[in-house]
């Protein structure tokens, strides 16, 4: 403990200097011009109007990351992503996510080019860019821009910018191998190789080609091996474990389950509920005054933490000199991510299957009372009348068939020819890029809801426990397995942009820039299996109707850089979009970078942004699917029903939406850059942005969690003739208004101790001041900083930062990391769902510190031994399951499960 303090003491001092590892671009090299992420115009000044941080090849390295997504998780900027580690059901993606406003509000860009999205969606889903796309060994460095600029690139940079920028004009060889395990060595590990050749000199040899690859393997992390999702009970008093209302062994409706009763003489057909996956619980009186019992299945402890994953990357790239002022290039990459995510094995009640239309019901769930397999014996002596003859409703789970597991493998094909030089002294860059971004589905454990009943009515499948072989023979007889989903998403674009420096002005001289963007997108999504387009897989995502939509764009911008005034520059961008499918949409920007000495920034921006709806909002039939956490059904009808049918997981039917309209945004940020010397600088940058028209739904556990909702909406909430839930309709539509702000901190210097070597600090974090979401246009605003948020808004902490010290002794480095999240409050509401308490909880600070150490005394060779989250500091508890994860007990969008971590890589480097 007294180590740990030390530590943090010394990380107090490193704050005080800062220099972050994702640090704002501020000086170059070199003479070059440059285009910095959000502008179009080159420059010799990287430090732009507008905020921009930059993650350099060497950061990257230093940092250990082994991936995109590890990389962007260390930027404060980037909050609430979605994890392809913990999605489960999910479909294997990891999202950008800056603000956390959502995927579909941060551009991710290769090379400033976009990419395709990923090809499987849904009605309100995100279609987003899967960063597991990106070429990992190609990176040079990453931008990110942390403003909107639809100004620039058109849809979908309301919250910024990412751009991914590969390594250009590369004349050597590099081949490094990496592993890692936990400490517990409970799972976890990962292990990779990569690869990076390059040769030809464009200046000296007229060409240049660059070749690189990647292979990544990561192994599951079983739930049950961490039990995080235990803690509840200690953090809040009175709570149950994360459980569900379909257990195993199963219980009849209403009455009682006959694993709940140890203290009977054993029975053989009867397994007995208990630890370390379900509990007793009590339901009341029985008949005769003895107690009515059912199980409660813990299914946090059948999930998986972190799934198997393997990952592979390569990429080409050739430039060759066509002329003078011209050169050609041609980019390919293919990358490809197979993930195989466990839940929980499928949940089997009414209400958990799928919604027959037609019946405008859910099928029963019926065993025959004559089978040998019905507790007949245990419910006469409850003080029960058992029926000689009929049908009796069950609820179980289908353990014997074993967990639902999603194989998901995910890849992007890219293509891009291009050519860039001088025509008439104006700089061009013009390319045809095309992407496409392919996905398949394959199934196992999952259940045919028809095939399971026909095996249930015949009275010779047992829920209660085990049984004969023809019991085993209808179980598998039920299973819905194989190839699900294949689907496809493709971007072709052509673009051609112009810049040019025009005439003197007081400042420097005018600079012009524009350009047109004419793109093409597709989306293809197809089921496989009729019965799983159908949603007859008990406990999926529900019906998934094909989708297939395209839609053509047109685009011209341009884009002015005014030096008026010694040490002032003003810039004014414009864009004009027009869509084949909801018309057009102008967004201006306009910029102000002042510096009145050569230590000091000023700057300031404000502009107008959009977001287009996805092919499946405005083109998807309708869907049906359920709620992901349990809701309570505020008008239940009856109040025994508490625990069961009025508090689950509620069906809904999803609709598109073809007059749907794009988001707008307006966007305002202002800072100042002071460099007091060329060891030190610190940046703040507030941020302001307010979004109208929001796409999304009011999902259907807000809708009966918000009276003035339910008030104003109840008529989407369907019921039979018993007054129970059947379905909530969930359309797609444009709701109310976004606004968020904050500010972003970065300070880092360097100091040089002389025969000492040199030491690099810094820190960087942003702190949120608001983020308000209205669920209707005029509805009341939610106010959620600070706070778990809800089924739409993702928790949003306060406070992020990553602060960073970095010691360089001649052949020998040294970095520390210090990772930090400010604990949220979760709602009452979030709480009582998960683990039946009605009362807020307020989830605990996350920190990581994170520690490498380098050795390049061997020519060519590096050697890096690390260890990530040095203390074994276990994720805060959180009682919702919804963030990003079906896993309980955690938040895997802001944290890694994993403990102690160690770490080796060796790279070597040739020519």
């Amino acid at each position: 403990m007294l180590k740990k303090k030390r530590l943090c003491t010394a990380l107090a001092l490193v704050y005080a200097g800062g220099l972050s590892l994702m640090a704002p671009a501020m000086a170059q090299e070199s003479l070059e011009r440059v285009s910095v992420t959000g502008s179009s115009i080159k420059r010799l000044d990287s430090e732009t109007a507008l905020p921009v941080t930059v993650v350099t090849r060497a950061q990257i390295e230093a940092s250990g990351a082994t991936n995109t997504e590890e990389l962007l998780k260390r930027i404060s900027a980037n909050s609430a992503m979605l994890s392809d580690t913990g999605q489960g059901t999910g479909y294997g993606t990891s999202n950008a996510n800056l603000r956390g406003m959502g995927a579909n509000s941060t551009l991710v860009l290769l090379n400033g080019r976009r990419l395709a999205n990923h090809p499987f969606g849904s009605i309100g889903g995100a279609a987003s860019v899967d960063l597991n796309s990106i070429p990992f060994a190609a990176i040079e460095k990453i931008e990110v821009l942390r403003d909107g600029a639809s100004a620039v690139y058109g849809s979908d940079a309301v919250a910024g910018v990412v751009n991914f920028i590969t390594r250009k004009d590369y004349r050597n060889g590099e081949v490094s191998v990496r592993y890692g395990n936990t400490e517990a060595g409970i799972g976890g590990a990962e292990k990779g190789a990569t690869l990076a050749v390059g040769f030809g000199d464009i200046a000296s040899n007229g060409f240049n080609v660059l070749l690189t690859a990647n292979v990544q393997k990561n192994t599951r992390l079983r739930a049950i091996d961490q039990g995080f999702y235990n803690r509840g009970v200690d953090e809040v008093p009175g709570s149950d474990k994360p459980s569900s209302s379909a257990p195993f062994p199963g219980y009849i409706e209403g009455l009682i389950g006959p694993g709940a009763y140890p203290e009977y003489p054993a029975d053989p057909r009867f397994t007995p509920c208990g630890e370390p996956t379900s509990f007793i619980v009590v339901r009341g009186p029985s008949p005769n005054g003895l107690e009515r019992r059912t199980c409660r299945f813990i299914f946090a402890a059948t999930l998986d933490n972190l799934p198997d994953q393997d990952k592979a990357d390569v990429f080409g790239r050739v430039t060759f000199n066509a002329a003078k002022d011209h050169q050609l290039f041609v980019e390919g990459s293919f990358g490809r991510n197979q993930g195989i995510g466990r839940v929980a094995p499928t949940p089997i009640r009414e209400g958990f299957g799928p919604f027959n239309a037609e019946k405008f019901a859910f099928e029963p769930v019926l065993m025959p009372v004559t089978s040998k397999y019905y507790p007949r014996e245990l419910l006469t002596k409850l003080g029960y009348t058992v029926p000689a003859t009929g049908m009796a409703g069950i609820a179980l789970r289908a353990i014997p068939a074993g967990n639902r597991i999603s194989d998901n493998t995910n890849t992007q094909k890219r293509f891009v020819f291009g050519s860039t030089g001088v025509l008439d002294g104006w700089d061009y860059d013009t390319a045809i890029n095309v992407a496409r971004a392919e996905g398949l589905l394959d199934y196992k454990g999952y259940i045919h809801e028809g095939r399971f009943l026909k095996a249930l009515a015949t009275g010779n499948l047992n829920p209660f426990g085990p049984g004969d072989a023809t019991h085993d023979a209808l179980w598998a007889s039920a299973a819905m397995e194989g190839k699900m989903r294949q689907s496809t998403s493709t971007t072709t674009a052509f673009d051609f942009k112009v810049n040019k420096e025009l005439m003197a002005m007081a400042g420097g001289n005018m600079a012009m820039a524009a350009g047109i963007d004419l793109r093409n997108e597709k989306a293809d999504d197809r089921p496989l299996n009729a019965d799983y387009a159908a949603g007859q897989h008990i406990g999926g995502e529900g019906t998934v109707p094909a989708t297939k939509a395209s839609r053509n764009l047109q685009a011209a911008f341009v884009e002015l850089s005014l030096p008026f005034a010694k040490g002032w520059e003003l810039g004014l961008s414009s864009r004009f979009d027009k869509y084949s499918d909801f018309g057009s949409t102008f967004n201006p920007r306009a910029n102000v970078r002042f510096q009145p000495t050569r230590e000091l920034v000023l700057r300031t921006a404000v502009g107008t942004g959009f977001r287009a709806p996805t092919l499946w909002d405005v083109n998807s039939p309708p869907s049906f699917g359920n709620t992901a956490d349990s809701v309570e059904d505020p008008q239940c009808p009856d109040p025994t029903e508490l625990a069961g049918r009025c508090n689950t997981q509620v069906p809904t039917k999803s609709s598109a939406a073809p007059n749907l309209k794009p988001e707008k945004s307006r966007q305002f940020s202002a800072g100042v850059v002071f460099e007091p010397s060329k060891s030190l600088t610190m940046a703040v940058d507030y941020y302001n942005i307010t979004k109208k028209d929001t796409i999304g739904v009011i999902a259907a556990d807000t809708l009966l969690t918000n009276p003035d909702l339910l008030s104003r909406f109840g008529s989407r909430v369907k019921r039979n003739a018993q007054k129970f839930i059947l379905y909530v309709e969930t359309p797609v539509d444009n709701l109310g208004d976004l606004k968020i702000s904050g500010v972003d901190v970065d300070v880092r210097g360097r100091l040089n101790l002389g025969e000492g070597g040199r030491l690099n600090l810094g820190v960087a974090g942003s702190y949120v001041i608001k983020y308000d979401a209205q669920k209707y246009s005029g509805g009341p605003t939610g106010h959620f900083a600070g706070t778990g948020g809800d089924s739409t808004v993702a928790p949003v902490p306060r406070w992020q930062h990553t602060a960073t010290a970095e010691w360089q002794y001649s052949n020998v480095s040294l970095t520390l990391e210090h990772v930090y999240t400010r604990g949220w409050l979760e709602s009452a509401a979030s709480v009582d769902a998960n683990i039946g308490v009605f009362a807020p909880h307020q989830v605990r600070n996350s920190e990581r510190v994170n520690m490498s150490v380098a050795y390049k005394g061997i020519k060519g060779v590096t050697a890096r031994l690390g260890v990530r989250n040095v203390f074994d500091e276990e994720p805060p508890y959180v009682a919702s399951s919804s963030y990003g994860s079906h896993a309980a007990g955690y938040a895997a969008s802001f944290t890694d499960p994993r403990g102690r971590f160690w770490y080796g890589s060796l790279s070597y480097q040739f020519k």
